[in-house]
This record gives structure tokens, sequence and C-alpha cells, in this order.
């Protein structure tokens, strides 16, 4: 599993919304983590369009975490940017060599344990450097 730049500046933007338990300007955020705006934008859409993120318009608008960073894990956010596909590709496509692949069972298992792992590490833990 190779993760995006768009993968992993979700992650990091998402650890900076985390802070705030208020709406905050992408801007500031994307500054902070020296993302350019254009780029933080996309990303944000998919977060809002996935419920990670929900937005406000206005003077005190922006953005802000749609749950608590206890409830948002890291494969959550990889799934939604598209980052969490198989290590392999014969895990999730029709192989024709799949019934008698000698090392599909290592590529599902190695699979399952990365996203056991993510599964199990929240913004929070990011937050707290419990990881």
């Amino acid at each position: 599993m190779k993760i995006s730049a768009s993968g992993e500046y979700a992650v990091r933007l998402l650890v900076e919304f985390a802070k705030y338990d208020n709406f905050v300007a992408l801007k500031d955020i994307a500054v902070k983590q020296d993302i350019s705006i254009k780029f933080a934008e996309k990303i944000v859409s998919r977060l809002l369009k996935n419920g990670i993120l929900e937005s406000q318009r206005g003077q005190d608008g922006g953005y802000k975490l749609a749950k608590k960073p206890t409830e948002c894990t890291i494969k959550e956010i990889l799934e939604t940017t598209g980052d969490c596909s198989s290590i392999v590709a014969c895990i999730d496509n029709e192989c024709p060599k799949k019934a008698e692949c000698s090392s599909i069972s290592v590529w599902v298992k190695l699979n399952g344990l990365i996203n056991e792992f993510l599964d199990k590490i929240t913004l929070n833990d990011l937050l707290e450097k419990n990881i």
C-alpha cells in the first residue's frame, strides 16, 4: 500500500483541525501545514462529502471535525482519499490464478494487518503522540 500525497495531507490537515473545537478557516490550517490552498480544497471536498468535516459559511465560518478525534481513524481518512486499497491488485480483482496462487495468503494476511493497524489509530492518538 502506497499512501498518496492526498492521503498524507488529509491526515495532517485533520490533525490540525482536531486542535480546535470551533470552525477554522482552511487557509489558516493549510498555511500551518505548508499545503497549497488549492490542494487542501480538493482534499477537504472529499472529507466533507464523507462526513469527516463539516463546514459553516460566514464571518465565523470555516471547517471543523464532524466527530470527535477519538472517533476518526486513520483508515477512515485514507479510505476517503482512496488510499486504503489492497497492497496487491489480485486481492480486490478477479485473478485467473487466484485459486492456485501460492502467495495470495501472504498478501491477504499482510493487507489485513495493515488495515487492522490503521483502524486502531485515531486522530486523538496522533494529537497525543500515542503512536
